[in-house]
């Protein structure tokens, strides 16, 4: 990973919790494009998103219309929906800024219209959990500090290279997205099948945003296993982050350690040498 790939990151990540909540709510009107107007999955992915460097955007899955297929996105830098046309030319743009959860369903709904598609099916709808927030009771959308939202869009971008770049190492991966519930972004990784081709050994990596576990952005290797043998007991060390048995068995490598590093460079090594070191010992783990 070299440093024309790396984004600097420079802020506290504990501070990033206020842009990253309000991107969090606004990217759940792209899940519902998704939910409502895109053919949907066994396995929900019709709602989950991908990260488009050279747009700056976390783009929701392609729905058609009469007019041609359409997509919606999120620029975390600037709190602003997009919709794109099938040409990734950009249709029209909303800032969240100062809005309510009822006019940006309401834009939505307008912008549908302009493609002949029913908007009036879409409803802001969630068939998950995510945390309350004071957008849920009518205040509007701030985006007051943009060296927040600034940093949390260089994260994503961080991420989506480096898992990128290690899920390709094996073929098996599944592509790196983001979900729009626990809004983290990662790959699932099979490893060993059945006689039916059944997955019953992975191990999933990603970028995670602050939740009930830790209270700041993280990195996350996790295993499975479907005889439940996937043990945590006498690992070695990581050279960075650690292993965790509670709330979940997996390694952690929270943000702080790698954006205190002095260089982009730096910070790119230690992300990696959690990453190398985890994977080789999640599949030891899971006996690959």
């Amino acid at each position: 990973m070299n440093n024309f790939d790396w984004k600097p990151l420079s802020l506290d990540p504990k501070s990033l919790a206020p842009a990253i909540n309000m991107i969090h709510r606004g990217v759940q009107f792209i899940s519902m494009v998704g939910k409502y107007y895109v053919e949907n999955q066994a396995d929900d992915s019709h709602t989950n998103m991908e990260w488009l460097s050279e747009h700056e955007v976390l783009a929701g899955n392609w729905a058609n219309s009469p007019k041609g297929k359409f997509r919606f996105a999120m620029r975390p830098k600037d709190l602003r929906l997009i919709m794109f046309d099938e040409e990734m030319s950009e249709i029209d743009h909303y800032p969240l800024h100062g809005q309510v959860l009822s006019q940006i369903l309401d834009w939505v709904k307008v912008r549908l219209h302009q493609l002949e598609v029913d908007g009036e099916q879409l409803k802001l709808d969630l068939h998950y959990d995510i945390p309350h927030h004071p957008t849920d009771d009518g205040a509007p959308f701030e985006y007051n500090d943009p060296e927040l939202f600034a940093e949390m869009a260089n994260h994503r971008a961080n991420s989506d290279i480096i898992l990128k770049a290690f899920a390709a190492q094996d073929k098996t991966a599944s592509p790196v997205r983001t979900w729009p519930h626990h809004f983290d972004n990662g790959a699932y990784i099979p490893m060993v099948f059945d006689d039916q081709g059944n997955a019953i050994k992975s191990y999933s990596i990603g970028f995670a945003i602050h939740d009930e576990a830790i209270d700041e952005p993280y990195y996350y290797i996790t295993t499975w296993s479907a005889t439940g043998d996937n043990f945590y007991e006498k690992l070695t060390p990581l050279p960075f982050g650690e292993w965790l048995t509670t709330p979940f068995n997996g390694a952690i490598l929270r943000a702080s350690e790698f954006v205190n590093q002095p260089t982009p460079h730096d910070q790119a090594r230690v992300l990696c040498g959690f990453l190398v070191a985890g994977i080789a010992a999640s599949k030891k783990i899971i006996g690959v």
